[in-house]
This record gives structure tokens, sequence and C-alpha cells, in this order.
């Protein structure tokens, strides 16, 4: 299996993003070790187990279970129901990371009329994130195309690289692998520097289960036969995050960052 990370589609450019994710898991190793020694001496034995005795644990195993499967899936057979097809949508990967995309939005709307306020976020910040979230949503499933079975315009059939209803295949697949290498290298910087952008309620700046989050998703991130997975757990991450902040949980250590977010 490894030959499907440097040559999965016969293209020239894979050995080199693949010597990149290569690098990138590297960093992420060395971010992972300098976290846990740090927490040790911060926590001792004892307080760094405590950091996994929590469900964030079965998350992370659940994705790096996911990843073997989804080797298997790109070089030796189609995992039909788990990953989705080459065109259209589904699957179990993304029918998560779409629901997640709603989560948010369902909260808050959820809201509507109560007095309960977010701990964290302003009314700004929150209609912001929403109205993201619906147009991410829209996106990733094509506007309900497949759903609803409805055939796109000619025009867009014409240009779209998977004759689908949406703007994200309008990009080259070069370029859609570039931006999803650069994020993955700035959540890999996000998860060395967690504990000076967030703190838990107790003043935890260790973060461990959060860390790990960040550093799978990086770089899974950093590999194009990775990104529907990828996705999946940007999409945990960022949700376990932004509830955290929401119920208070977490908070934002930076004064901007606080201020940015109570609008």
């Amino acid at each position: 299996m490894p030959h499907m990370l440097f040559s999965p589609d016969g293209t020239v450019d894979s050995p080199l993003q693949a010597v990149a994710f290569i690098c990138l898991c590297a960093l992420g190793l060395a971010i992972a070790i300098r976290s846990l020694m740090r927490g040790a001496q911060r926590l001792g034995t004892a307080g760094l187990v405590g950091q996994f005795a929590t469900a964030d644990l079965l998350l992370i195993a659940a994705l790096a279970l996911l990843v073997p499967l989804n080797l298997i899936h790109h070089a030796h057979m189609p995992i039909t129901g788990v990953f989705r097809p080459d065109v259209g949508d589904g699957g179990l990967v993304e029918n998560l990371t779409v629901t997640l995309m709603l989560f948010p939005v369902i909260l808050v709307a959820s809201r509507l009329g109560s007095h309960r306020r977010s701990m964290a976020f302003g009314p700004v910040s929150l209609v912001l994130m929403c109205i993201l979230l619906v147009l991410a949503f829209g996106e990733e499933v094509s506007w309900g195309q497949h759903w609803f079975g409805f055939t796109p315009p000619e025009a867009v059939a014409r240009t779209n690289l998977q004759e689908e209803f949406n703007l994200h295949n309008y990009i080259t697949p070069s370029t859609m692998e570039l931006a999803y290498f650069l994020a993955g290298v700035v959540l890999m910087i996000g998860a060395a520097r967690l504990g000076s952008l967030v703190e838990a309620s107790d003043g935890d700046t260790v973060l461990l289960p959060l860390r790990a989050l960040l550093v799978l998703t990086a770089a899974l991130m950093g590999h194009h036969i990775f990104q529907e997975l990828a996705e999946l757990a940007l999409m945990v991450t960022a949700f376990l995050v932004w509830k955290r902040l929401d119920d208070g949980r977490l908070r934002f250590r930076s004064r901007p960052l606080r201020m940015l977010a109570a609008r």
C-alpha cells in the first residue's frame, strides 16, 4: 500500500506530494511528543492519563481506524457505504461530515426566542458562522443534485470537472490539493500553539485530546487520498472546539480573539 502514497494516480506530482505529506506527519509526531512531555511535567502521569479519560479518545480512535480503511478503499477495493463513490454523494464518512456542518446551525436556531446566550460568541459571529456552514453544506452535497436527481444546466455540466451543480469543482485538483496541504500546515501550527489560543475553564492549557485531533486532521489534509476523511476529522474537531467555547468549557486566552468572537 505505500505505493498509493507515492503514485496513486500515476502523475508525476504524487511523489512530491508524498514527501510533503511525510514531512507533515513527522512534524505532527514531533508536536505530539513535545506535548506529551510537557503534559507529563505539568500534570504528572495520573494527570496525563486523565487527559484522555474522556469520550475524545473514542473519537480519535475511530478516526484513526478509518485511515487503513481509506487506504484499502483506494488501493484494493472500494468500500461502498463507508466512502463516497468517484462521482456523486454518499457514504458514511461524507454523511457524517455534512451532518456535523448543520449541528451548530440547529443549536443556534433552537435558542431563538430563549434567554440562553453563548459564553463566547456574539450574534454577528453566530450568524456569519451559520451562513458559512449552510453554504459549505450546500456545496458539499452539490445543492441536492444527487439527492433530488436534477440535471445541472448544460453550461455547468460542460465546464464543471465532475458535471455537478457546485462551485468547488471548478477548482483544479492541483490547486485544491495545495489548499488542503496549506490548511494542514496551519492546523499543525494551531496544534503546537493551542495552549496560547484557548484554555479550559479550569485553566488547563495542555488539552492533549484536542491537540491530538488537530495533529491527526492536519496530517490527513496533507495528501489527496485522505481528503474525504480529513474533512470529517476537521468537522469533528471544529465542532468540539466551537461547542466547548460556546458552553464555557473552553475560553479564548487572547483578548483580541475574545473581542472578535463576542461581536
